[in-house]
């Protein structure tokens, strides 16, 4: 069935905010994988680690070289397989992997450091074994790991790790509210804002985390609704776009815009093109925000749009991803380029990948002015 969809070939055309642009072939993976990470370590290459298969976690990773136009294999790195995981570049090129899922019964308090170049990865020790939690690298370099679930509830535990000692320390204060599945964004003061993954009364609440005094506190106003399996997005200009997700009730089409300056959520007017949960953004050199795929309307969607600050709105992609994706990643490599890798389709776990490239913004105006289209 995968086969077949890319036997047909031929570029498709977008028009993205008012300009064309191309989906195309990128190869397959040395492994189909979802729910698996992604990070870009040079120009060009992208580590690629765990994630699910069809029957359960993995442990292997692999690289794309854009400049070989492929994926290939790296060696063993011996360690556990996991997926739900989260991986972080740190400053001195190597990748930490944190936490993940291994079993219904065991969320891993292993985390991982992979040398730059590959090789045999270090373990590290967590404080507390999780999945569907966040890592955020802050400004002095350290990393903040924050909720995420340990098999059986939502979590406030918080855990920070240090790369000068290569190891995890609890702050004095978790969060103020248990999370899974919720977002974390280093803002331009060096706060951390986190948003969505509760449940009940507190699911509308957000907080920012200060991690010179390692303690959160919770955000003046109320998110519009309760989501998890949204995503997160720093626009140029400081503020965040929150788009899409799981409601309590329904996957969301909506979206807001947080201003750390007056620290308030405004929902985007119309919100997103299409309602979708378990998808990716991706920030784009020009300013604007990518959403591929995702899961909406009980079907795993191959639709895309951009959102574009200038007119605060989302203009759907006219065409779509090669194949129906989601849980994959979405990485930027540069020149406007997107490297989409893996995911799952409503029969299969993919090891199919697709480049897309977005021109700039047209010059004469984008689509936000153009409802409908």
């Amino acid at each position: 069935m995968r086969r077949a969809a890319w036997a047909l070939g031929g570029f498709l055309l977008l028009a993205g905010c008012g300009d064309g642009g191309d989906f195309s072939p990128a190869g397959e993976m040395a492994t189909a994988r979802h729910g698996h990470t992604a990070v870009l370590t040079g120009p060009g290459r992208v580590l690629l680690a765990a994630g699910m298969a069809q029957k359960g976690p993995l442990a292997s990773a692999e690289i794309y070289d854009a400049s070989k136009g492929a994926f290939e294999a790296l060696p063993p790195l011996g360690i556990r397989p996991r997926g739900w995981h989260q991986a972080t570049l740190l400053r001195d090129g190597r990748v930490l992997l944190t936490g993940g899922w291994l079993n219904s019964n065991t969320a891993l308090r292993e985390a991982v450091l992979i040398p730059p170049r590959g090789g045999p990865a270090r373990r590290v020790k967590m404080l507390r074994g999780r999945y569907d939690h966040t890592a955020t690298l802050l400004p002095d370099g350290r990393v903040l790991i924050t909720g995420g679930t340990d098999g059986r509830r939502a979590m406030r535990a918080v855990e920070i790790f240090d790369p000068r000692t290569d190891t995890l320390a609890r702050p004095e204060r978790p969060l103020r509210v248990a999370r899974s599945q919720h977002t974390a964004t280093l803002l331009a003061g060096g706060g951390v804002l986190i948003v969505g993954g509760a449940e009940g009364r507190q699911g509308r609440y957000a907080e920012i985390y200060d991690p010179a005094r390692e303690r959160s506190r919770l955000v003046r106003s109320l998110l519009s609704s309760d989501r998890r399996r949204h995503t997160a997005t720093r626009l140029r200009d400081g503020r965040v776009l929150i788009a899409a997700g799981l409601g309590p009730r329904r996957t969301l089409r909506s979206a807001e815009i947080f201003d750390p300056k007056t620290e308030r959520f405004t929902p985007v007017p119309g919100g997103t093109r299409q309602e979708r949960q378990q998808h990716t953004a991706t920030l784009m050199p020009d300013g604007r925000v990518l959403l591929l795929g995702g899961w909406g309307r009980g079907k795993t969607l191959a639709s895309g749009e951009v959102f574009d600050p200038r007119g605060g709105c989302f203009t759907a992609l006219p065409s779509s991803l090669r194949l129906e994706r989601r849980f994959h990643t979405a990485t930027l490599l540069g020149e406007g380029k997107v490297l989409i890798a893996g995911g799952a389709s409503d029969n299969e776990v993919l090891a199919a990948a697709e480049l897309l490239r977005l021109p700039p913004r047209s010059e004469t105006g984008g689509d936000c002015a153009r409802p409908g289209k």
